[in-house]
């Protein structure tokens, strides 16, 4: 009888669980915002042909990636927090993923960067690297219009990872100059650009996230993923370097 008592609470407990909406997901994140690998891949890949991630895969899981998580889970009716758990990755790769309604337009604010004006030297990505300083700025000039910006070097293994400067006056022009180059928000679209090295301009080219982080690619430069080549950013380098 004691042993149906201690049971009979539990039981009950159980059966209140849906009722408060725990999800399969919940606590349990398999991939999440900052994630690289295959496995970003995969589910980036998934989603494209599912139509709620329009970019090619990057292998990086960021807000881009993130958006497109949350779009799926909303219209498969899972908790829609922008991580993957088992249940999303379940349904992601089920035969009955649901698939996003067909677009007949897809606006596009950036298209294409303008006419080169200036060009630098094409330089090795790893003979770059060696100039680079942790922590030091950066004049970076775009290419076709000649307007610079100021970015600080924080680390780079396969390229260079920026971000805006400490100061605030050069912070604002360099969030100005991004967002009239690039956008504000994570779009991919890339532009060529001339770093500042050592007294001489070095071809580049250059993405942001929309917030902080700015990937900046020289010659030989690869992604990290994988180590690829971005063949876009190389085009890019190609058209403002000699």
């Amino acid at each position: 009888m004691r042993k149906m008592k201690r049971i009979i609470p539990i039981l009950l407990i159980l059966l209140m669980l849906p009722i408060f909406g725990v999800s399969a997901d919940e606590g349990t994140a398999l991939m999440q915002t900052g994630d690289k690998g295959e496995e970003v891949v995969r589910v980036q890949t998934r989603l494209f042909d599912l139509g709620y991630y329009t970019y090619k895969p990057t292998g990086s899981f960021q807000t881009v990636t993130k958006s497109a998580v949350i779009a799926y889970q909303l219209a498969a009716g899972l908790m829609s927090d922008g991580s993957v758990g088992q249940e999303t990755l379940s349904t992601l790769f089920s035969r009955s993923a649901t698939r996003t309604p067909f677009r007949a337009q897809v606006p596009l604010k950036f298209t294409a960067q303008g006419a080169i004006t200036q060009k630098g030297n094409r330089t090795p990505w790893e003979t770059v690297k060696a100039s680079l300083v942790t922590g030091e700025t950066y004049t970076v000039r775009n290419a076709a219009t000649g307007e610079d910006a100021i970015l600080t070097f924080v680390s780079g293994e396969h390229h260079a990872d920026m971000t805006l400067p400490i100061n605030v006056m050069a912070q604002r022009n360099t969030l100005a100059m991004l967002n009239k180059w690039l956008g504000d928000v994570n779009s991919f679209y890339k532009c060529a650009v001339l770093v500042s090295l050592d007294g001489q301009w070095v071809a580049a080219s250059m993405q942001w996230d929309g917030g902080g982080r700015v990937c900046v690619y020289f010659t030989e430069s690869t992604s990290h993923v994988l180590s690829l080549p971005d063949v876009e950013h190389e085009a890019n380098i190609q058209r403002a370097g000699y």
